[in-house]
């Protein structure tokens, strides 16, 4: 008798892991928040990081920022407002086009970003110090492939943005 696998068990062992996944992906989220406990939520950080994008790309625009993530633009609206209303960002009508709303980071937001981001990439770092090498390499070839693999499968549908949110 060979031990070869049963392939009629190969979707309990996909529908196993996904639920693994599923469960580490909400205890991931709960650990990469902590990074934000200081003032701000990880949806105002990228928000941030995404509008940050605005020098080296398009100014953008609540439908752009909602797009460009897959939130609704309500969620995008709340989100600006809050960091509206604590100068980090500003709204700016477009000359040519009144119609159009552009979301920039103030002076005072690139400076609270850049701080937030020094944090978080400071906790990564000590997570990263107290994994395995063989951990570290094995979850980012993982992260990096399910990445890809997602991206590929929704390649069709939007197009890769060059800036990063981090």
């Amino acid at each position: 008798m060979t031990d070869s696998p049963d392939p009629s068990q190969k979707p309990m062992l996909v529908d196993e892991q996904v639920e693994r996944f599923m469960a580490a992906f909400s205890d991931l989220r709960k650990v990469m928040g902590a990074g934000f406990k200081q003032g701000f939520s990880p949806t105002q950080f990228v928000v941030m990081g995404l509008v940050e994008c605005t020098r080296r790309s398009e100014p953008h625009t609540i439908s752009s920022i909602a797009a460009k993530l897959g939130i609704d633009p309500a969620t995008v609206v709340r989100t600006v407002d809050s960091l509206e209303k604590r100068g980090l960002v500003e709204r700016r009508r477009d000359r040519q086009d009144r119609r159009q709303v552009f979301v920039e980071l103030t002076s005072a937001g690139y400076a609270v970003r850049r701080e937030v981001q020094q944090r978080f990439k400071s906790q990564i770092h000590a997570i990263f110090v107290a994994m395995s090498e063989e951990g570290r390499i094995s979850f980012l070839n993982g992260l990096e492939e399910f990445v890809q693999v997602g991206q590929q499968s929704h390649i069709e549908q939007e197009p890769q943005n060059p800036c990063t949110y981090s």
